[in-house]
C-alpha cells in the first residue's frame, strides 16, 4: 500500500494564520517538496529557495553553497529525500522562500498514512491566501493589507497605496482560499 507524508505548511510572522496542509508521496525530495509548497501557495517560483532543520542549522538548498554555520556544502534539494529528515510525527523544517522579501515557512508533519490509492501528491485543506510574490515580506504584506483597507496606513502614503492597489493587487483577497482552484492545480 502507498505511503504518504501529511504535511502543513504555513507562513512565519503572519496572522490570522495563512496555511496549506497536504499530501506528499514517502519517496519525495525536498525539491518536490518545494514544488508542493509554490503550487498550494499559488507562487511562481521566481526565487531561490532553502529548508532549515529546526535549529535554523542544517541547511538544505535548490542549488549548492557552502553553509555559514558548518562549513559544509548544502546538500542539493533534489537529492535529499524528505524520509531522511520527516522521521517522526511532529518533525519541523523552517522553508525559506525569496531571499529578498525573506517569507519563512512552518514546515511540519502532521502524520504519515498509508491510502489504497497512487498519486504523486494531494492537497487537503488550508486557509486564506498567500501574499502576492514580490509584495516585499512581512512589511510588504502589510502594505498589501493598508492598500485594501484592512490595515491602518499609519506608514503608508495614501496616493502610493491607491496607486499600489490598482497596478499591484488586482483581485488578491487576503481572506479567499479556493479549495478546489488549488486542488485543480495542485493535485497529481
Amino acid at each position: 500500500m502507498p505511503k504518504y507524508f501529511e504535511m502543513e505548511v504555513s507562513l512565519i510572522g503572519i496572522e490570522p494564520r495563512i496555511w496549506r496542509r497536504f499530501l506528499l508521496k514517502h519517496t519525495a525530495t525536498f525539491k518536490d517538496l518545494h514544488r508542493a509548497i509554490q503550487d498550494a501557495c499559488g507562487w511562481e517560483d521566481y526565487h531561490l529557495y532553502e529548508f532549515r532543520d529546526g535549529t535554523g542549522r542544517k541547511a538544505i538548498a535548490e542549488m549548492p553553497y557552502e553553509d555559514p554555520f558548518t562549513e559544509r556544502r548544502a546538500p542539493v534539494a533534489g537529492k535529499v529525500k524528505l524520509a531522511s529528515h520527516f522521521t517522526r510525527k511532529g518533525a519541523k523544517s523552517i522553508y525559506l522562500y525569496d531571499f529578498g522579501d525573506g517569507w519563512e515557512h512552518l514546515v511540519q508533519l502532521k502524520q504519515t498514512v498509508d491510502l489504497p490509492e497512487r498519486f504523486t501528491r494531494q492537497l487537503l485543506d488550508g486557509a486564506r491566501a498567500f501574499p502576492p510574490e514580490d509584495c516585499g515580506g512581512i512589511w510588504g504584506y502589510a502594505r498589501c493589507l493598508a492598500a485594501l483597507g484592512l490595515l491602518e496606513p499609519d506608514d503608508f502614503d495614501e496616493a502610493e497605496l491607491e496607486e499600489f492597489r490598482e497596478e499591484w493587487l488586482g483581485d488578491w483577497n487576503p481572506e479567499e482560499f479556493d479549495p478546489a482552484a488549488v486542488k485543480k492545480r495542485f493535485d497529481r
